[in-house]
């Protein structure tokens, strides 16, 4: 009884050492060699095929290649990126599916209508969001929020200066109806005060002749408009149609190649605000990952280069935890590629230069 007994154990025994076996070595031939490696999803919203996309191209294929960076350390990430079009509504349709379908660990997402939208949809999630747009609300829906960009008060103030330093006694303000447009035209009042002629447009307006016959009846010496590529082309358009040759104020990157080719003479005596200059090297990276092709903006696609490896960093960091990568994106150190000096309360630093053309 016993031997049998004996037997009946020695048996079971090899059947689970067999079984085990089989089992070990099966899992050896299914699981990844990256193991201990977990992609990293982060959102992209932008506009990629309605008026800001010359910015939306190029921030993708920045995107793109912090994410080719990324990799060679280790750091998985895949991109997910939605179309929105300047339009609020498509933003938050798009925010919705990034947060409930993708569930992605991080957003980026570029531009005053959408960055609004979207955050409503995040606010109460700890999904790290990182919008690129002068405004400053959405910073108070959340502490999970940081923000990058311009000072657009701070440039149109220092635009505006340089106006009033060379005699110029009277500007028109030609105030886009967002609330980039607000901040630009504050920065603009602390220098001009009461000597300001104003007026506002809506995104997508393509005329700019009324508004424009009301500065030029009135005498300014200079005109200061912020948004979008489009805005200064039709806004350069009218003041030639009417005739009004007084400098121009903007931010930089309105100023593409396709204005100043065709407004050449009427950028004469034009300030505008911007960001540092863009590494040399790294455009080239940039061109390369384009096909040979200069991009709309190098601002653009350093910015989300920049702001992709530091979102993924400090989730990698953090081992995806959101509450952890908050305080280590909020401690990212300084970096040369566009100007970033750190965060302070959520806002990119960003060196700022004013030139005149």
């Amino acid at each position: 009884m016993n031997n049998n007994m004996n037997k009946w154990l020695t048996g079971l025994v090899i059947l689970v050492v067999v079984i085990g076996g089989y089992f070990v070595l099966s899992a050896k031939k299914t699981v990844p060699l990256n193991v201990n490696v977990q992609t990293i999803k982060i959102g992209v919203i932008t506009d990629l095929t309605g008026p800001a996309a010359y910015w939306g191209d190029a921030s993708q294929i920045g995107a793109q290649l912090a994410v080719k960076d990324l990799a060679t350390e280790g750091i998985i990430v895949q991109p997910i990126f939605e179309d929105y079009q300047l339009d609020a509504a498509k933003a938050a349709s798009a925010a919705q599916k990034l947060s409930s379908v993708d569930k992605v660990n991080a957003v980026y997402i570029e531009f005053n209508p959408g960055a609004i939208a979207a955050s409503s949809i995040f606010k109460n999630t700890n999904t790290l969001y990182l919008y690129d747009a002068a405004i400053e609300s959405p910073l108070k829906d959340s502490p999970s929020n940081f923000k990058t960009y311009l000072d657009y008060r701070a440039g149109c103030q220092a635009v505006a200066q340089k106006f009033k330093d060379s005699g110029i006694k009277t500007v028109g303000m030609l105030r886009i109806n967002l609330e980039a447009g607000n901040l630009c035209s504050e920065g603009v009042q602390n220098v001009y005060g009461s000597s300001m002629v104003t007026d506002s447009y809506n995104l997508g307006d393509t005329d700019f002749r009324t508004q424009l016959a009301k500065f030029k009846s009135g005498k300014v010496g200079a005109v200061i408009n912020v948004g979008f590529e489009g805005d200064t082309y039709n806004a350069l358009q009218s003041m030639r149609q009417l005739g009004l040759k007084v400098p121009y104020g903007t931010v930089d990157d309105t100023l593409t190649d396709k204005v100043k080719s065709a407004f050449s003479q009427e950028l004469k005596g034009t300030w505008s605000f911007g960001f540092k200059d863009v590494d040399s090297s790294l455009i080239s990276k940039f061109v390369a990952a384009n096909g040979g092709k200069q991009l709309g903006s190098n601002y653009a696609a350093a910015l989300a280069y920049l702001h992709i490896k530091q979102l993924a960093h400090a989730l990698a960091s953090c081992k995806g935890d959101e509450q952890c990568a908050i305080g280590k994106l909020a401690q990212s150190p300084a970096d040369n590629t566009i100007g970033f000096q750190g965060f302070i309360n959520r806002i990119a630093q960003l060196q700022m230069s004013v030139k005149q053309y």
